[in-house]
């Protein structure tokens, strides 16, 4: 009688449960049957050139809106005619110059070490006034 017991006893603890270890090695097989396929048809994207000086000549009938690194907005409407602008008085400028060639393009170009919101406010400025064509000029990193 004795015998009995210790031999039930013995085979449970003597098997090992195996389904989790087959439930892991089928979700395996299924991830890596969806994501090789994937890996084989990636391709190599070449990032465009950032610098659009030779866009900026081929635009007709430009504005150059420019704020250097101290924060100072110019105003080209004439090449080579570039005026300070104060910052309150900006969409004025720019209602003014926009009524008198309304076929403008609007070209915005901000210093890199200037903020991200420097750009915001000149392209707000210019959608306040209801100009529609508004380029931003970059360059490229050396």
């Amino acid at each position: 009688m004795m015998n009995s017991r210790y031999n039930s006893v013995s085979k449970t603890i003597g098997t090992i449960d195996i389904t989790p270890l087959m439930d892991l090695t089928f979700m395996l097989l299924i991830i890596f049957i969806i994501t090789v396929p994937a890996l084989e048809f990636t391709t190599e994207v070449t990032p465009p050139d950032m610098n659009t000086a030779t866009v900026v000549e081929q635009i007709e009938n430009k504005v150059m809106l420019t704020m250097n690194e101290k924060g100072e907005v110019k105003l080209e409407d004439q090449p080579g005619n570039q005026r300070l602008v104060v910052a309150n008085l900006l969409e004025e400028e720019l209602a003014a110059v926009f009524r008198q060639q309304p076929d403008m393009a609007l070209l915005i170009q901000v210093d890199g070490k200037r903020p991200y919101d420097d750009v915001i406010m000149l392209h707000r400025a210019a959608g306040h006034v209801g100009i529609k064509n508004v380029h931003l000029v970059t360059e490229a990193e050396k």
